[in-house]
């Protein structure tokens, strides 16, 4: 166990002008006011289950009052969802502690300042991506040995593939029935029982090796080259669908359901966990 107490120190200013005070309740909002962020949290800070955690993230109003400070935990892996509010709202600084970081811990976290006034006004948020160490294909949480290895980063496919080579690794392809459910049962396994999992649980598609962007309807194997012999297209799939030709290249690349095991075609440029096949052993 280790003590992390993180904050970034932020240079320079940021200024941002405020609206008339309409908050009620709030005396010291008096007048339109500028606020500067002094100390931000990290985008990404991994620890370990059971660090004490502390992160500080504040603000300092100029000639008026300091801002509201607090923040907002679940937000997704973009920091896009709106998340659960923490705790009070702070004045001028909030700090995000942890005593003993646990699993449910483990999320996607946004700092939010404002300033005290109402309509218009100005927010600044940062968020804070709270994880634990990848450990693709490793024995760890209660994972045990897998075939295929879940990997909790949101990216497009070609950074996915990217990912997993660098691991000496390639996305993972059923070529079978069986491979398919094996495939869906690590997968499975990996929400249920790794830390990182939380931040995704609303993201139902993961990418796998299979693509047709050379040849329209020819999905072929991206490590082998060669046209797969099996696939699981759910219904009514691949459709090649262009969102009404806002991409007229269509969906050239292969998504795997977690829930049933099911295919589908996607677009490049979705960001998304995906699974790296792991060396055999």
């Amino acid at each position: 166990m280790k003590t992390v107490i993180f904050f970034i120190l932020v240079s320079g200013t940021a200024s941002f002008l405020a609206g008339p005070n309409k908050r009620k309740g709030l005396g010291y909002c008096k007048k339109d006011t500028e606020f500067e962020v002094t100390l931000q949290p990290p985008k990404d800070l991994e620890v370990e289950l059971g660090d004490t955690v502390s992160v500080v993230c504040a603000a300092h109003g100029h000639g008026s009052s300091d801002p509201l400070v607090y923040w907002v935990k679940s937000v997704g892996p973009d920091f896009g969802e709106e998340g659960k509010p923490l705790g009070p709202v702070a004045i001028g600084k909030s700090i995000l502690y942890f005593d003993s970081v646990a699993k449910d811990d483990i999320d996607t976290y946004k700092c939010v300042i404002e300033s005290c006034f109402q309509g218009p006004k100005e927010t600044r948020a940062f968020g804070m991506d709270l994880h634990v160490r990848d450990t693709p294909c490793e024995d760890v949480y209660g994972i045990g040995n897998v075939v295929y290895s879940t990997v909790f980063h949101y990216k497009t496919f070609a950074d996915a593939r990217k990912y997993c080579s660098v691991l000496g690794m390639d996305l993972a392809l059923p070529r079978n029935a069986d491979e398919n459910k094996e495939l869906l049962d690590d997968v499975k396994t990996y929400f249920k029982q790794h830390p990182n999992a939380n931040k995704y649980k609303n993201e139902n598609w993961l990418w796998i090796g299979a693509s047709d962007v050379e040849k329209e309807g020819t999905f072929v194997d991206i490590k082998s080259g060669k046209e797969i012999t099996y696939s699981n297209f759910q219904g009514q799939q691949p459709d090649n669908w262009s969102m009404n030709d806002k991409y007229p290249e269509g969906q050239d690349y292969a998504g795997f359901n977690r829930g049933k095991g099911n295919w589908d075609d996607s677009f490049s440029h979705y960001k998304r966990p995906f699974v790296c096949h792991c060396p055999k052993k």
